[in-house]
């Protein structure tokens, strides 16, 4: 029987804090999304792996090299290769999805406090990128309000022959609402 995770919906800030205290239960969060059914080897697919004792969070397969290829939770995701506490992460998509009109990586360096410009900009650039992946991989439900594409005519460019504006978009725009169960 394969244990389903229920859906999360838009979590207010305290409702965050409580559910993500620390990096253990960010680690349990993302293991248990990742793999539902129980940890396997990201190389081979082995569900025969186990933990490494001197290191919590990390396992071993011993079918995939001859000395055991060894593995973290972190590992094939977009929280690889990183010094930023999970937290940190889940904090920072917590305030691209909450925040109604998004956030600019400027805003979640000043939010977050990070040290520098890039740090902010190279991981919401990795979560909007995981973003374009795999449908399948997004969990729970998800749901786009509503956006307007298009504006007012005399809010528009001009192009060099005097016509036009945005391609595609009439005076009156599109008004789209969205919703979708994955």
């Amino acid at each position: 029987m394969s244990r389903q995770s229920k859906p999360i919906h838009q979590l207010t800030a305290a409702q965050f804090e409580r559910m993500f205290p620390d990096e253990d239960a960010c680690k349990t969060y993302l293991q248990a999304r990742r793999w539902p059914e129980g940890v396997c080897c990201p190389r081979c697919g082995n569900p025969d792996v186990y933990d490494l004792a001197s290191r919590k969070w990390h396992w071993q397969c011993s079918k995939c090299a001859p000395d055991g290829y060894r593995f973290s939770i972190l590992v094939g995701t977009i929280f690889e290769n990183t010094n930023m506490p999970l937290r940190n992460w889940y904090r920072v998509v917590h305030l691209m999805f909450a925040s109604e009109k998004g956030m600019n990586a400027h805003q979640i360096m000043l939010i977050m406090g990070f040290g520098t410009y890039r740090t902010a900009w190279r991981m919401c650039r990795k979560i909007r990128v995981a973003m374009t992946g795999d449908i399948k991989k997004l969990g729970g439900i998800v749901e786009v309000d509503e956006t307007f594409v298009g504006g007012k005519d005399k809010d528009k460019v001009r192009d060099k022959h005097g016509s036009g504006g945005t391609a595609g978009v009439g005076s009156s725009g599109w008004n789209l609402t969205l919703c979708a169960r994955v």
